[in-house]
Formats: C-alpha cells, structure tokens, sequence
C-alpha cells in the first residue's frame, strides 16, 4: 500500500453538470497580469503568451470584450523586454559557440515589449485599483478571466506555505493572500476564473477559500483556477527565444488545446474527452498533463479542494485506499481522467491491474542516487561525445581555438568565417551529431519522466477521493466540489 499522504492534492473528478441547478450567465471580463520584474526578467515568452491569448479570443468571437492587460512596464518606452533570436547571430559565430565557447546568451538583446493596448505596468497598486473601481461594477452572473503569465516565488509564510507570489514590475510582488483580499470586493454571484502559469501557481488554489484560509469554508464568489504547477515547485517555461515551436509552458498547451490550433496555427488532436462536441476548462487541464513533456505539476481548484476535505481509507471506515486496483479507478472516472489514466498509462508502459502501485514504486526508485537511478539520456550524452571529437579535429588544424580570444579564433569568424563553417559542416561525424542532437532533444528526460508518474498518481488519487468525499459523511463538502467541477466543466466561449 502507498502512504497515504503522498499525492493529496491535485486533479478532480467531474460531476455531470445536470446534477447542479441552471444558472443564468451574465457578462464575460478579461484581466490578464503579465511579464517579469525587471528587463532581464522579462523574457519575449511572457510578451508571446500575451498575444497568443489576444489570438484565440479572436478566434472564439471574443475579441470585442473589454481586456485589460497589465504587462511589464506598461507602455513605457524603455527596452524592457529579453529577446533572443540565434538565428540573427552568423552562422560562423553560432557554430563557434556551440564546439568551443558556449551558446549561453547568444543572441541575447534588449527591446520595448510589443504588447498592444496595455493599461499599465504591473505594479501591485496597479491590480488592486482595477478591483477598487472595473471589478465592483461587475453584476451578479458575470464572469471575471484572469490570465496570469508572469513569475512567482515560494511563499515567505512559514505558516502558510501556499501563500505563494505573483512577481510584479520593480520587483514588487502580489501574495495569494493579497489577491483574495481583492477578490473580496467583487459582488457576491460572480464567478472567477484563473489560468495561471507562474513558478509555484499552485499556491494559488487556496484562492478559494475565505481568506485563502480552508477552515473558513470556501469564498462568497465561485473561484475555480488552474495552475500550471504545485505550491512548492518551479513552473517550466519563461525563456527569451523568440522561436514559439520551442515554447513548452501550461498556457501554450491550455490555449491549444481550447483552440484546436497550436501556436504555430498547426491543427491538433482535439481534446473533447467527454464528445460532447466542445472542449471544456477541464478537458484543456488534462490535455496538458497528458501532453506537456515537462517538470510541472498541474493541479485545479477542485483538486486542491479534495486534499483538504476528503482522504484516502485509514482502516475499517467504509473508504477506499490509495492502492486499489485499476480498473475500480478507471470506472470511477470521469472522461478526461480515463484520458489521462490510460494515456499516461501507455507512455509510462504501465499495464495490468495493479499499476497504481507500480507507479509509485517507479517514483522511488527514481528518487534516489546509484544503481536504481536510471542515466542521463544516452542520445544526449553520445552527441556532445561526438562533438568534442569534432571539436578536437579542428584544434589539431587551427590551434589557436583552444582560445576563441586567440586572433585567429577571431579572423575564422570574420574574414574567414567561409573556412571555419566548412571545416565543421563537412566533418564527416557532423551529419550524425546533429542527428544525435535532435534524438537528444526528443527524448524525455528522467526529470520529466518522473513528474508524469506523479501526474498519473495524482490523477488517480483524486479519482478515490471525490469517491470518498461521496461516501463521507459531509452533503455540503460534496456539493461544494460538485459546484467546482461543474464551473470547471464550462468552456471559454459560453452561450449567454
């Protein structure tokens, strides 16, 4: 049996909407917090993520709504962005860095952020005027979208250690804490909804709660949220490469899935787990865990809601375990987690009825240094082999590359830049080192590999306990988790 308290926290399962009551919907209001806290924070990924979002609400007949986008600086003209476009740097250069000086930085530079239509910077003070004066003149049935895109750090609470941080302009930053006080002054019947992507969003998840605060019950507003990772870890993502086919965050993923349409406008495999024709938030959620090949940990609001009213069976109480067989776990759940359960199953190659079990020994093992610590990625380890063999063929011809300073390091990438890039490109181990490199840049790492164990785990667990949350002795905790998928279930473009 697996101990009980690993993996309390994270995915839903979903109830079917007809058994909440119809609500009436209202109006939909757009507030998306972006970029870093400083220019060299504030890498072109944040300022992409922006845009595409700008993109799929034009899409989905959404672009007339009112959204107002606090990003960076505002509309300061100061080079406040992180850009880097390698392609721009010569290819002698580049393939000077890559044998025999490093590629950190290269093509780095610095420009204004071409986010249009901001209304500020964004500063704390910033945020909690918008709720002060735009947030209290929402009604009753509408629906505020917050989509941050930005940093985030641990929580400083030693106390509360989900009270993590949105990072903010001039290094200023919103707690969790903070934002729900903000959240506070919304009228009572509007629903919130949050996308967030910052390293430790999950904290966020307690947004919830009155307070942030779990044992004063759940917040006046519905607040559902998904986040691209857990409280207490890093978020995959920010980066200053201008190239979008390398971008691997939670929104590139969420947006995608919503829009059928990846960020490069290549078609997709639609993530209408359920068939009902549309995808849902949820559905989105769990197209990123089963797709995304990296460190993050998703978690929604309804999951984290589980981890603190429901709990796995602690002896002869009429609750199941967190080790019961799988197919008792596959009935139980719902479309998108069947999705994820035998999705994840097939690419960890997790067969048979006890694979629960089994994935969480694969997690140990993982854990650990020496024999049962799987290696770096051979395809990895193999290419930079054959590029120092590379590397040192052209040393044996031009010495002076022990030192890219050396003046003939300097002549071969300007007036002889014909000479180096041929010499390395007509090597006869370079077509293998580059085909080694992409094999290197496919293959999952071990890293990876083991947060999609977690993902797995995390999937099933919540699975048993929205059963055990059915079984306890607790209408209102139940209902209240009923509620949280339901507004879960709801898509981006909802027929009002």
């Amino acid at each position: 049996m697996r101990p009980n308290h690993l993996f309390r926290s994270s995915l839903a399962i979903a109830i079917a909407c007809s058994l909440i009551a119809v609500q009436v919907w209202g109006e939909d209001h757009l507030l998306t917090i972006g970029g870093g806290y400083s220019p060299s924070g504030n890498q072109a990924s944040l300022e992409r993520n922006v845009l595409f979002y700008q993109r799929l609400l034009e899409e989905q007949g959404m672009g007339q709504l009112q959204h107002d986008i606090y990003f960076a600086d505002g509309d300061a003209k100061g080079a406040d962005l992180q850009v880097m476009d390698r392609a721009s740097v010569p290819k002698a250069n580049r393939l000077m860095a890559e044998f025999f000086g490093s590629e950190e930085n290269l093509g780095l530079t610095y420009r204004n952020h071409q986010v249009p239509e901001v209304q500020g910077q964004t500063s704390p003070g910033n945020i909690r005027d918008w709720f002060k004066t735009k947030g209290k003149n929402l009604k009753r049935g509408d629906r505020l979208l917050i989509y941050v895109t930005a940093h985030g750090n641990r929580s400083g609470n030693r106390r509360n250690e989900h009270d993590t941080t949105i990072a903010m302009w001039n290094n200023k930053s919103i707690k969790m804490t903070e934002l729900v006080k903000m959240l506070d002054q919304l009228p009572d019947g509007v629903e919130v909804v949050t996308v967030m992507v910052q390293c430790h969003a999950g904290g966020f998840a307690r947004f919830m709660f009155d307070g942030g605060d779990p044992d004063r019950g759940l917040a006046k507003q519905r607040r559902i949220g998904f986040f691209a990772t857990v409280h207490d870890r890093p978020a995959a993502g920010c980066t200053p490469e201008i190239d979008e086919a390398s971008y691997v965050e939670y929104s590139s993923f969420f947006w995608a899935a919503i829009g059928g349409r990846d960020r490069s406008g290549k078609v997709i495999s639609i993530a209408d787990y359920d068939g009902n024709g549309v995808v849902s938030f949820d559905e989105a959620h769990a197209y990123v865990i089963l797709t995304a090949d990296t460190i993050d940990l998703p978690i929604k609001t309804s999951g984290e809601f589980l981890a603190v009213k429901s709990k796995f069976s602690d002896g002869d109480d009429g609750l199941l375990a967190n080790d019961v067989a799988y197919p008792q776990i596959l009935e139980l759940a719902t479309a998108s987690q069947k999705a994820i359960l035998e999705g994840l199953s097939e690419q960890l190659e997790l067969s048979g009825d006890n694979r629960i079990v089994d994935a969480w020994k694969a997690t140990q093992t993982r854990r650990g240094s020496g024999r049962n610590r799987q290696p770096a990625s051979r395809g990895q380890d193999k290419s930079r082999e054959v590029g120092r063999e590379i590397a040192s063929d052209l040393k044996r011809r031009w010495p002076a590359l022990a030192n890219v300073l050396n003046p003939l390091a300097i002549e071969l990438i300007t007036n002889r830049s014909h000479e180096l890039v041929a010499a390395i490109e007509e090597h006869p181990k370079y077509e293998r080192y580059r085909e080694l490199k992409v094999e290197a840049k496919s293959t999952l790492s071990e890293q990876k590999r083991k947060v999609k164990f977690d993902r797995f785990l995390r999937t099933a667990d919540n699975v048993i306990m929205a059963e055990n949350l059915k079984r306890m002795d607790d209408k209102t905790a139940f209902e209240q988790f009923q509620a949280l998928v339901q507004s879960e279930g709801r898509t981006l473009k909802e027929v009002h």
